[in-house]
C-alpha cells in the first residue's frame, strides 16, 4: 500500500498557493517499543530452535538516546546452559554505543559501533563454530570482528529466544538495569553465516536471504508482553527512506526522505 500526503501551503504576502506531496513508501513494517527500564518487558519467539552449527542474526534498532548502561537487545537460553547466545549493547554519555556478542558464556570485548543519535540502524551478527569465527555489522559495514569465540561445540537447541531481556534462569529471571529501551523491528534469524554482500542486500532494499532463513520477522509469531508496544509504521528499508526519527511512545514519525 502506497501512501501519499498532500500539503498545502499558502503564501500571503505573494497570494500564492503550494501543493506539497510526499512519498512514504510501503506501510505496514511492525515494531515493538520497548519504553523505560523495566524487568517486565519482552518478546518471546515461538520457534523451537535446533542446534546451530552457525547462526546470523539481524534487526532494525533504535535505541533511545536518553538512557546509558547495559542493554540487551537479545538473549537465547538452553535448558543446560543460560548465556548461550546473546547480544548486548553498552551505551556510555556521549560516546558511540558499543556491542558485544556473547556465545556460551564467551563474551567479545565491547567495540563501538555506530553513533547514540536516536536514529535506526541495522545490526547484523554471525557466528560460526568453524574457528569460532564471528562479526558484528552495522548498517552494513563490519565494525568488529574475530576468532576463537567458543569453538567447542555448535548453539545448543530447545532453547528460549528472549527479545529485549537478559535471561538469568531459563526463559525468566530478567533485570531492570540490562533491559532494552528503544524500537526494534525486521528481526531475522538464519542458521548459517550470512556474507557480507548478503548483508548489505539486506540494508539496502531489505532482500532477505531465504537459504537457511530460520525466523522471519513476524509479529504473530512472538509472545509479547501486554506491556511491550506495537505499532505498525512505513517501511523502514534504506531504498526508500532515511529514517531521522521513530518517536518513542508515540504513534507518528519525522522522516527525512531519500530519493
Amino acid at each position: 500500500q502506497l501512501q501519499i500526503i498532500f500539503t498545502v501551503v499558502i503564501n500571503t504576502a505573494q497570494q500564492l498557493l503550494y501543493f506539497c506531496f510526499v512519498y512514504l513508501g510501503t506501510f505496514g513494517s511492525q515494531i515493538l517499543a520497548f519504553s523505560g527500564r523495566t524487568d517486565t518487558k519482552y518478546a518471546r519467539l515461538l520457534k523451537q530452535f535446533p542446534q546451530m552449527h552457525s547462526v546470523t542474526v539481524c534487526a532494525q534498532l533504535q535505541f533511545d538516546s536518553n538512557y546509558i548502561g547495559v542493554s540487551t537487545i537479545f538473549s537465547y537460553s538452553i535448558p543446560s546452559f543460560i548465556n548461550e547466545f546473546q547480544l548486548r549493547a553498552n551505551i556510555v554519555h556521549e560516546e558511540q554505543i558499543q556491542l558485544a556478542l556473547l556465545v556460551h558464556g564467551v563474551h567479545s570485548p565491547y567495540s563501538q559501533a555506530m553513533e547514540n543519535d536516536g536514529r535506526w540502524h541495522h545490526i547484523c551478527v554471525r557466528w560460526t563454530r568453524r574457528g569460532g569465527s564471528w562479526a558484528i555489522a552495522v548498517d552494513g559495514s563490519i565494525v568488529a570482528s574475530g576468532d576463537h569465540l567458543y569453538l567447542s561445540d555448535d548453539i545448543g537447541q530447545d532453547g528460549v529466544f528472549i527479545v529485549g531481556q537478559e535471561q538469568d534462569t531459563f526463559g525468566g529471571s530478567f533485570k531492570q538495569d540490562e533491559s532494552f529501551i528503544g524500537n526494534i523491528t525486521q528481526l531475522h534469524i538464519w542458521n548459517r553465516a550470512l556474507d557480507s554482500s548478503e548483508i548489505q542486500a539486506l540494508v539496502e532494499d531489505c532482500s532477505v536471504p531465504q537459504a537457511g532463513l530460520f525466523f522471519q520477522w513476524n509479529i504473530s509469531a512472538l509472545q509479547v508482553e501486554p506491556t511491550v508496544q506495537v505499532y505498525k509504521v512505513f517501511s523502514q528499508c534504506k531504498g526508500n527512506m532515511n529514517t531521522s526519527e521513530f518517536c518513542m511512545g508515540a504513534h507518528f514519525c519525522r522522516f527525512s526522505f531519500a530519493f
